[in-house]
């Protein structure tokens, strides 16, 4: 999953939330106009798995749709773009959690 920062995070496994909030950007990105396969690629999902969490988006009200042409266009909503602020919020806690540098960590001497 790659970050704010556009660093990647290969050693840790992507939880569900992780996805949710990567399709969330890449959704965002493309401002109103983004087509399932735009986000399949900047999401790193096929289109068939990437399909699930975008029914489950729009279901939570985190995402809309639209029809542009005849196929559905994707924008993620205030609640949606809330879940995002929230999300990041809690990586950087948690980021600081897991690494606590070493001469912060109390002492086990006895």
């Amino acid at each position: 999953m790659h970050g704010r920062d556009g660093s990647a995070s290969a050693a840790r496994r992507r939880e569900v939330s992780d996805l949710y909030a990567t399709v969330l950007e890449v959704v965002k990105h493309y401002h109103g106009a983004a087509r399932i396969t735009r986000v399949s690629y900047g999401a790193g999902m096929p289109v068939d798995r990437l399909r699930n969490f975008m029914d489950r988006l729009l279901a939570l009200g985190l995402l809309k749709s639209e029809e542009h042409d005849r196929r559905p266009v994707y924008d993620i909503t205030p609640r949606g773009q809330e879940f995002l602020d929230t999300y990041w919020k809690m990586r950087g806690y948690i980021e600081g959690l897991e690494h606590t540098p070493s001469d912060e960590r109390p002492s086990r001497r006895g």
